[in-house]
């Protein structure tokens, strides 16, 4: 999944380096199938990656790398269960422009204190819901922005973010939530934090790049529109009616394709 995520979007981009993250005892036989796939890819040991005041888990360690890295290129940070499956020249449009991006199911960037009220309409107890309740807590909090978003797809600007801004605000949000702060899913709420306070940032447009869920029942039943980008496939849903699989090979049928014409043209 890993290596078709990849070589969906890059084949659309057409350009960039590509890095991963694996544990220091990823088989040698792994990084070679990859290698074979994707080229040079740079591998990148999670244990030995700085968080600096951050805490370490819950892929923290992925978030600290992707702000560090953007400090010289724009990076896009790609989970295994995503698939590009149609154009992506929003993507192509920010990375162009220098500008942060962010699967955020058509939900728009909020100063943060708006948040508390659709948290508490939430009903419930997940600590995203308990951080948007209580994000006005946060120093300053009617300076700072935020999205509901997901961080399984996401563009970091160029010199767009510090690593001062997510320990502070790691520090500040761990003061609120004590122990609950080492929940899964508080690097996710870090990344949506960073993005929306990225200078001109912007989600992408929903539905043509989306989480796939029980919302998408009429595509499953229609197929997928023609017009749909590109899908997060979330492991609650990811297998459901075959609709992975169906597009995963369509993908890889067309790569054959395009390896054909290559060579008939050569």
């Amino acid at each position: 999944m890993y290596i078709l995520a990849v070589k969906a979007l890059y084949r659309r981009l057409g350009r960039g380096r590509i890095a991963t993250i694996v544990l220091a005892d990823f088989p040698e036989r792994n990084r070679e199938l990859i290698r074979r796939h994707l080229g040079p890819v740079e591998f990148h040991h999670l244990e030995d990656l700085p968080t600096g005041r951050c805490q370490r888990g819950g892929t923290w360690e992925r978030l600290v790398f992707c702000v560090n890295r953007s400090a010289n290129e724009f990076v896009i940070q790609i989970d295994c269960d995503v698939l590009c499956i149609g154009s992506v020249e929003e993507v192509i449009q920010r990375v162009d422009q220098n500008r942060a991006f962010v699967l955020a199911e058509g939900i728009p960037i909020q100063p943060l204190p708006a948040w508390v009220e659709k948290g508490v309409a939430r009903k419930s107890r997940n600590i995203v819901t308990a951080f948007e309740i209580r994000g006005s807590e946060l120093p300053d909090a009617d300076r700072w922005l935020y999205v509901r978003g997901s961080s399984g797809f996401t563009g970091f600007a160029k010199g767009a973010a510090t690593m001062d801004l997510v320990e502070n605000f790691h520090d500040a949000a761990a003061r609120i939530h004590g122990n609950r702060w080492t929940e899964w899913g508080t690097e996710q709420i870090a990344s949506n934090f960073v993005i929306a306070n990225s200078p001109n940032s912007e989600p992408l447009p929903y539905p043509k790049y989306a989480t796939f869920e029980p919302a998408y029942a009429t595509f499953q039943k229609k197929g997928i529109t023609p017009d749909i980008s590109l899908l997060h496939f979330i492991g609650a849903y990811r297998f459901d009616d075959g609709v992975y699989p169906l597009l995963a090979n369509r993908e890889i049928d067309a790569m054959l394709e395009a390896g054909r014409f290559v060579k008939s043209a050569v």
